[in-house]
């Protein structure tokens, strides 16, 4: 899923969400900013947040560091650009995408958590991985944490629970989405789908 696919197209999965763009044809002399960061979360899933350098991304890219220098002004800039470019596509895109759907909030909480646990977990094991060796990292991965956090307990209330309930269930399914991902445990079909119905009862007013 991060790799480029008969050297022509990048697929960068941003947790949730499947971003496209040409790499084999593009003008390397006129990469975009979000060219530059899509590139990013790439390198970041593929090889670790070590790689996040100027000199590295632009020689994967086949391009001078002054590309990269037209967009940021220096690398703490590009690595903001980053976690927010992953923010964007993984918070504010999926929950577009979940809200879009004319269904109870019961099952609108069923497609995210089928979303979260289908994923690939490459991208968020290495920005866990990051935050653990930055606090700027440590403090934006926190702020989006608590941004899912909250969204989870929007449709745990819109079912009925009350608030404080309601944000205790959130942590728990969201801990559960976490710790799948940190395991890095591959599970069969079958398998991931009687731990979401798990997940669901237990998401129920009781």
């Amino acid at each position: 899923m991060f790799a480029c696919e008969d050297d022509s197209i990048y697929t960068i999965a941003c947790q949730y969400t499947t971003v496209w763009y040409a790499c084999g044809t593009m003008s390397t002399n006129r990469l975009t900013r979000t060219q530059w960061l899509d590139h990013g979360l790439h390198t970041l899933a593929a090889e670790g947040f070590t790689a996040l350098k100027a000199d590295t991304l632009a020689k994967s890219l086949g391009v001078s560091r002054g590309s990269f220098y037209w967009h940021f002004k220096n690398l703490a800039h590009f690595h903001s650009a980053v976690l927010g470019r992953w923010q964007a596509l993984t918070v504010a895109g999926t929950i577009a995408d979940v809200e879009a759907e004319n269904v109870s909030p019961i099952d609108r909480l069923r497609h995210l958590i089928t979303i979260a646990a289908t994923s690939d977990p490459s991208l968020v094991q290495a920005i866990r991985a990051w935050a653990y060796n930055d606090p700027a990292v440590r403090a934006a991965t926190a702020q989006i944490d608590e941004q899912r956090l909250g969204y989870v307990q929007q449709l745990l209330q819109a079912m009925g629970l009350d608030e404080a309930v309601a944000q205790r269930r959130a942590w728990v399914i969201y801990s559960s989405y976490l710790g799948q991902i940190m395991l890095g445990k591959t599970m069969a079909a079958e398998e991931q789908t009687a731990i979401i119905d798990h997940l669901i009862q237990f998401a129920r007013p009781h």
